[in-house]
C-alpha cells in the first residue's frame, strides 16, 4: 500500500466513526480533525461559544456548515467583497465587482437562517481586525488572501482579538502556485508557531487542509 493509498483509507475511517468516537478525537490534545467540518464541534467541545471571525467567506458555504453545529452567540463574517488588481491578488476569488456583489448577497441568502447570531462586516481583514477588542474573540478562521504576506499579515493582525485558551486557525495550509493561486500559508503558519513554540494541528484533507492552533489559558 502506498503512502497516498493508506492516507486515504486514514481519512474515510476517521470521517466514518461514531459520533462518540469522533468527539473523543476532538477532545484529544492535540484534537485530531478529520476536515475543517469538524470545527463546530471542537469548539463546542472546547466550550468556545462566544464570538467568532470567518475572514474570507465569499458564498459563506463553510460559514453555512459552522453556524449548523456550533453553539456560539456571535458569528461574524469578514470579507471585502471587492475586486483587486490582478496583479496585487492572484487569485480565483477575484472576481469582477459585479460579481463580488451578486456573491454577496448571495452569502447573505444563504445565512438569513440564523438571524441576528450572524453580522456581515464588508471590509478588508486588516481593516475589520481594528472593530475587534483585544481577547474578545473565542475563535478567528482565516481564509482571506493566501499569499504569504497576506496570511502573516492576518496572523499578526488577528491573534490579540482571540482570548487565552480561544482558537487561531485556517484554511489551506499549502505553499506554492495551486489551481491558478499563490499560496503562502503554510510558510506564515510555521514561522508563526515556531516562533511561539505552540502545537499545530492540521486537519486530514488529502487537498487544501486547514491549520489549527490553541493559544494557552492564561
Amino acid at each position: 500500500m502506498n503512502l497516498l493509498s493508506g492516507l486515504t483509507k486514514a481519512y474515510a475511517s476517521l470521517r466514518a466513526i461514531p459520533n462518540e468516537m469522533r468527539m473523543q478525537r476532538l477532545a484529544a490534545n492535540p484534537p485530531v480533525l478529520a476536515s475543517r467540518d469538524d470545527l463546530p464541534l471542537l469548539l463546542n467541545i472546547r466550550n468556545l461559544r462566544g464570538s467568532g471571525v470567518e475572514i474570507g467567506v465569499c458564498k459563506a458555504t463553510f460559514s453555512e456548515i459552522v453556524l449548523g453545529g456550533w453553539g456560539g452567540a456571535k458569528y461574524h463574517c469578514v470579507d471585502p467583497w471587492r475586486e483587486f488588481p490582478k496583479d496585487e491578488y492572484v487569485d480565483m476569488a477575484n472576481r469582477p465587482q459585479d460579481e463580488q456583489d451578486k456573491i454577496m448577497a448571495f452569502a447573505k441568502a444563504r445565512l438569513a437562517k440564523f438571524g441576528d447570531k450572524v453580522e456581515f462586516v464588508r471590509k478588508t481583514s486588516l481593516d475589520a481586525a481594528g472593530d475587534f477588542a483585544n481577547g474578545s474573540l473565542d475563535f478567528v478562521y482565516i481564509d482571506g488572501q493566501h499569499h504569504y504576506e497576506a496570511v502573516r499579515d492576518d496572523i499578526h493582525a488577528w491573534l490579540p482579538k482571540v482570548k487565552p485558551g480561544g482558537l487561531l486557525c485556517g484554511h489551506d495550509y499549502l505553499d506554492g502556485f495551486i489551481d491558478n493561486c499563490q499560496f503562502g500559508v503554510k510558510k506564515a503558519v510555521d514561522e508563526f508557531v515556531k516562533t511561539k513554540g505552540w502545537p499545530l494541528t492540521v486537519s486530514l484533507e488529502m487537498e487544501f487542509p486547514s491549520w489549527f492552533v490553541f493559544l494557552p489559558q492564561a
